[in-house]
């Protein structure tokens, strides 16, 4: 039996993004940027798609775990007006996404925003506009 225990209903996506590691009391750069995508999102959090997880020694996962002050800040435009946002995460899950000869990364991440607050709002309204066109074309390539 499969129970869905998600606290919010995700949505389909594909989403350019960077993704920046960071000291979330100081604000100082810890490593990347990072290039990745969004394959879902809720008000709660994301599921990233991510080429690369490492940089030098940092693991975007690991690293930023293992540090109670790191945080990944995730920042993207949303197409068609290019609304920039950039939303601080922490990582909860990590698994190998792989499709025939693709090898990559899916990274769970929980948003440190409130669920209910302005930004969130404005990310989902925003993200409304060309959805699913975007949720197509991903469903398209991984069917």
């Amino acid at each position: 039996m499969n129970t869905d225990l998600r606290k919010s209903k995700r949505i389909p996506d594909y989403l350019p993004i960077t993704v920046i590691a960071q000291d979330g009391v100081s604000g100082e750069k810890l490593a990347g940027p990072f290039s990745g995508r969004i394959l879902n999102i809720s008000k709660h959090g994301a599921c990233l798609l991510m080429t690369q997880v490492m940089l030098g020694t940092y693991h975007l996962f690991h690293s930023t775990r293992a540090n109670d002050s790191s945080v990944l800040l995730l920042n993207f435009s949303l197409p068609p007006d290019l609304v920039v946002f950039s939303i601080p995460s922490r990582p909860v899950w990590m698994d190998i996404f792989q499709q025939d000869v693709i090898r990559a990364f899916k990274i769970g991440v929980e948003f440190m925003v409130s669920p209910e607050g302005r930004q969130i709002k404005d990310l989902l309204r925003a993200m409304e506009k060309q959805q699913k066109e975007r949720a197509r074309w991903w469903e398209a390539h991984t069917a």
